[in-house]
């Protein structure tokens, strides 16, 4: 035998034994995590409209803390806070409402009217819009946006979760879809 593959089986036979020995603690043991969720969610709705000239804007809110996973059921209250230019309102205002309450496990429906109410937007003219931001105090909320239009045709936006580390006053923006 040559004395270059005696080197080069003792090589790949610890290079092999490495990567067992590497390899086990993922293949034999595997180990439990626990995943911690924050104590409320933040979700984005890149915009919502008026209902005006026959489109109509829905809000669906979902509070999916009650699945299969192991979840602890949780309810609490959501609120919006809408951020317009539009000409019905003072210029980049920021208006804040209470959108209810949300029980585990439920979706509820929310129509612009409704936001419109719960936060004081007004969104009269056609072409007006605002970001919606959902604040949940609790854990696992979402949200999405439908835009129905004239002709019944309706069109859906998933709401952007807002992670809980972002800061509001400096960094890049980072939004989970």
């Amino acid at each position: 035998m040559k004395p270059e593959s005696i080197w080069r089986n003792a090589f790949l036979g610890l290079f092999g034994l490495l990567l067992a020995v590497a390899g086990s603690e993922y293949l034999v043991a595997p180990k439990a995590f626990a995943v911690s969720a924050p104590a409320g969610t933040t979700i984005m709705l890149p915009w919502i409209t008026g209902s005006d000239a026959g489109y109509s804007t829905l809000v669906a809110i979902g509070n999916t803390s009650m699945d299969p996973y192991g979840t602890t059921p949780v309810g609490g209250e959501c609120y919006a806070t809408a951020y317009t230019n539009a000409e019905s309102q003072s210029p980049n205002v920021a208006l804040f409402g209470d959108l209810g309450t949300f029980a585990p496990g439920t979706d509820t429906v929310l129509t612009e009217a409704q936001v419109a109410t719960a936060t004081g937007l007004l969104l009269a003219n056609s072409g007006e819009r605002a970001q919606l931001y959902i604040s949940c105090n609790f854990p696992f909320a979402h949200a999405q946006m439908w835009l129905v239009n004239p002709g019944g045709i309706v069109t859906v936006y998933p709401g952007y979760i807002v992670p809980p580390n972002r800061s509001f006053t400096s960094g890049p923006e980072q939004l989970l879809f």
